[in-house]
């Protein structure tokens, strides 16, 4: 290890954790890559504001890290303007925010990271899974993918925050975030499959399957964010 040991949440799983949510948003949302991508590209913008930390630089980051949430915001504002009525924009709103929060965890200012706004992340990530499933009980693809991907948020997070705390920034833990990643995903990607073949056994719909699955969602994730 060299340099100045820095608790920074590990660059990789962070990356990861952000790009996660913003995809499972896209999948399961209505919202468009471009809104999406706004609130992305100010947490990034956030993110390269907060590694500016002399004396010097205090005021530059500041303003940096002001003009990436004013970026976000941004984005929100625009993806919800796009929701077509109110289910739309409940479903929308959850999980725009819900990048936001898991972006500024993940790219903490003060500190080495919040699990608090991690989990308040996840938390609306997967509020945005339940509401998709109310409003489209019959569609069991995007619950599962949603489900799925918000653990992998939580767990990538977890795991960046973790990695920071005992490493430091500044070490070389890419192989190790990539080792840990690939594992997550290959699960995660399991748990799809196994799910879409469980639910195709039912014959009378999917909406049945779909509800139990989100159940056992919500126990799994809960199970994830106490630990």
């Amino acid at each position: 290890m060299s340099g100045t040991f820095v608790r920074k949440p590990a660059l990789l799983s962070s990356t990861l954790a952000l790009l996660v949510a913003a995809a499972a948003t896209v999948h399961v949302t209505d919202v468009t890559v471009a809104a999406v991508a706004l609130v992305a590209g100010g947490v990034l913008v956030t993110g390269v504001g907060a590694t500016l930390q002399s004396r010097r630089e205090t005021v530059l980051r500041w303003v940096v890290v002001a003009a990436g949430v004013g970026v976000s915001l941004v984005g929100v504002a625009i993806g919800a303007s796009e929701a077509s009525g109110p289910g739309a924009l409940v479903r929308t709103l959850p999980s725009l925010l819900g990048v936001l929060v898991v972006g500024l965890a993940l790219a903490p200012v003060r500190n080495s990271g919040s699990r608090g706004l991690l989990k308040a992340g996840a938390a609306l990530l997967f509020l945005t899974v339940l509401v998709s499933g109310l409003l489209d009980p019959e569609t069991l693809e995007p619950l599962l993918v949603g489900t799925v991907a918000t653990v992998l948020v939580y767990d990538l997070g977890e795991q960046a925050i973790n990695v920071g705390e005992q490493l430091g920034r500044s070490a070389e833990t890419k192989s190790l975030e990539a080792t840990h990643a690939a594992g997550s995903v290959g699960v995660g990607v399991l748990t799809v499959f196994l799910g879409g073949e469980i639910a195709t056994l039912g014959s009378g719909g999917l909406s049945l399957s779909a509800l139990v699955l989100v159940v056992v969602a919500v126990l799994l994730l809960a199970a994830a964010l106490h630990e």
